[in-house]
């Protein structure tokens, strides 16, 4: 195959250089084009003709190529060098960086939605999800963090309990929502529209968001549901698998009409400033289906 290989070479360590994954996908015959988001003009190579682009990094990553694909008719795969990998890993790239590559050549297509966001701010899209609170806040104060020098199992832990330390006194605040025209405003602590099972610090908010369902799946999270939250963050410490322990409904339209505080598109806070107005009119949130191709590794049968 024709590759287009964008890489973040910020992501991951030595073994994730641009040598080591150009060779590895050589290696198998497929014919590399190499380019580093880092280098200016990078966004232009995607206009080039070719059979399949890798996003080689984190979440960031991903997206920053995705949206440059969509509707393009070329497929997008991965291979993930971040700290969370949330779309990865939602995804089913979970196989060591090598294996993904071998299996690349038994891959399939599979659809993926992707969210929408319109406000006074414009359009914005989201391939994880939406949603504002604490989560907004949490993705607010740990930008900029790089965690250099640590693993990227150290750097997930100390994420969740910069994450625990906030939700213990977090204040719930007033959001008026209405979701496929039913009016859900309460005092949330985090809601959240997801696109896929994850968000922030790989939190299984959604376990049965699908990606390719046409949907968005929403969460939200009450003051007095905060022990809820407080248990299901400190089983994560504890390297525990635990379902979020909040019901989770499907729709297609959602619309902000106030905002209780800091919003957040992916990993993105928003507004940026903390000083600025908290209301500029409402915020409509809805899905685009099969907006993007996903190629998908097929692992080798036995």
């Amino acid at each position: 195959m024709r590759i287009l290989l964008i890489h973040n070479p910020k992501a991951g360590d030595r073994e994730h250089s641009k040598k080591q994954l150009v060779a590895s996908l050589e290696a198998f015959g497929h014919h590399v084009s190499y380019q580093s988001t880092k280098k200016r003009g990078w966004k232009n190579t995607l206009e080039h003709s070719t059979d399949l682009v890798i996003a080689a990094g984190g979440d960031g990553t991903v997206a920053k190529v995705a949206w440059r694909l969509m509707d393009s008719g070329i497929p997008l795969s991965i291979l993930p060098l971040g700290t969370a990998n949330n779309l990865a890993r939602s995804l089913g790239f979970t196989a060591p960086r090598d294996k993904i590559v071998a299996q690349l050549c038994r891959g399939k297509t599979s659809p993926f939605d992707v969210g929408v966001a319109c406000g006074s701010f414009g359009k914005r899209y989201f391939l994880e999800a939406a949603g504002g609170g604490l989560l907004a806040d949490y993705l607010q104060g740990v930008a900029g963090n790089k965690d250099k020098g640590a693993s990227k199992k150290e750097r997930m832990r100390q994420h969740i309990s910069w994450l625990r330390k906030i939700s213990a006194h977090y204040s719930a605040r007033e959001w008026d929502i209405e979701i496929d025209g039913k009016n859900c405003s309460d005092r949330y602590l985090l809601w959240g529209a997801m696109n896929i099972r994850s968000a922030g610090p790989a939190l299984s908010l959604a376990p049965r968001a699908a990606p390719d369902d046409g949907r968005l799946d929403f969460v939200g999270l009450r003051e007095q549901e905060r022990e809820l939250l407080m248990k299901y963050i400190e089983a994560r410490l504890a390297g525990e698998e635990t379902k979020f322990p909040m019901r989770v409904s499907k729709f297609w339209k959602l619309q902000v009409t106030r905002r209780g505080g800091t919003m957040h598109f992916d990993g993105k806070a928003w507004p940026k400033k903390k000083n600025e107005p908290k209301n500029r009119g409402p915020i409509e949130i809805t899905v685009r289906p099969a907006a993007l191709i996903i190629w998908k590794p097929v692992p080798q049968s036995l």
